[in-house]
């Protein structure tokens, strides 16, 4: 007999994931057409809205309800931290678009009742550009872009901490805070965000749930703005608010070799629309697995897909992961991680 109080958890997930849904499918499907008004470009700080670990960008972006958990769960949901058997690091790095460099990084020890603390990174690199000025030809008079002057740079930095713990043994919690700096040419502005997340194992088979809140933080100002342009450029932070399932079609129990696990995702961005992700992942003997998933109601955003490779020798434990992401006219992008565990 299934306790009441699982039935009604899992029936308001699907209600939630059904009305998103049904959202996305009014906006595509039904001939009505959607306000005039959205929420794109409303924050600032987009560096956190990319992708940061292999597994979860072939897996279509998902960050609930996973199992098999490392130490890049940070960049996900830092309650899944605690599957963490003694010390893990992991390192991720990222061909973006425009030839941007990012690079992610974590490292996390459990100290048993105590919990599991985390340190990890970011780093994003623009590369050069070329500065350029508007100059008044007085013949024409009109006003031209001028030749190249000279190069400048941007980019942003994180560092954060983390911890975690078993609640009870079906449920996790776990968060972030973090330090974060973004420069463009001699202009900068630094502020902290936060991310919290719950992961709760149902009892029902292998149903699992996540609910996910990241990047809080006050609203700041670009140090130096207000004195070049005379008027103050405020900055939110992007808001990511999520609820997630995750279920184990074939589950890797009784010596069973294979691992079949499905994961429904719905997104609440605070500048941008509604969106759903979905994805599926193959393990064969816990060794090889196989990812894929698809991105809704994105502009360029879709398929995505990857794998990975585990490996275990002497309580040290390794894994290479490889995801491609399909950004449409932006062509591609490809993400590495590299991660090593110490079991004992």
């Amino acid at each position: 007999m299934i306790n009441k109080k699982y039935i009604l958890i899992i029936l308001i997930a699907i209600s939630f994931l059904s009305s998103v849904a049904s959202l996305y499918a009014q906006r595509k499907d039904s001939g009505v057409d959607p306000p005039d008004f959205n929420r794109v470009g409303q924050t600032g700080w987009q560096f956190l809205h990319l992708p940061t670990v292999a597994r979860n960008a072939a897996l279509a972006g998902v960050k609930s309800g996973l199992t098999n958990n490392d130490v890049s769960s940070i960049f996900s949901n830092p309650a899944n931290i605690v599957d963490i058997r003694n010390i893990d690091a992991a390192f991720t790095k990222i061909n973006y678009v425009a030839d941007i460099s990012y690079i992610t990084g974590a490292v996390a020890k459990n100290f048993g009742s105590w919990g599991v603390f985390g340190l990890s990174f970011a780093t994003l690199d623009i590369g050069d550009m070329y500065r350029t000025e508007n100059v008044y030809n007085e013949s024409l008079g009109i006003t031209e872009r001028s030749g190249d002057i000279e190069t400048f740079s941007a980019g942003d930095f994180l560092i954060g901490l983390s911890y975690a713990r078993s609640v009870t043994d079906r449920l996790d919690v776990g968060g972030n805070l973090s330090y974060i700096r973004e420069k463009l040419d001699d202009v900068e502005i630094t502020n902290w965000n936060a991310d919290f997340g719950i992961y709760y194992r149902t009892g029902f088979r292998s149903l699992r749930l996540s609910i996910l809140a990241r990047n809080f933080g006050p609203d700041t100002e670009f140090v130096g703005f207000t004195e070049l342009y005379g008027l103050p450029q405020s900055v939110r932070m992007p808001l990511d608010f999520r609820l997630g399932i995750g279920y184990d079609f074939i589950e890797a129990v009784d010596g069973s070799a294979h691992q079949l696990s499905g994961f429904l995702e719905a997104v609440h961005p605070n500048d941008g629309p509604e969106r759903i992700h979905t994805a599926v992942e193959y393990y064969f003997l816990n060794i090889f697995s196989i990812r894929a998933g698809y991105k809704f109601n994105y502009d360029e955003q879709g398929l995505t897909f990857g794998g990975g490779l585990n490996f275990n020798m002497k309580g040290l434990s390794g894994r290479i992961d490889y995801a491609y992401l399909d950004y449409g006219r932006l062509t591609s992008v490809h993400l590495f991680t590299v991660g090593f565990g110490f079991n004992e």
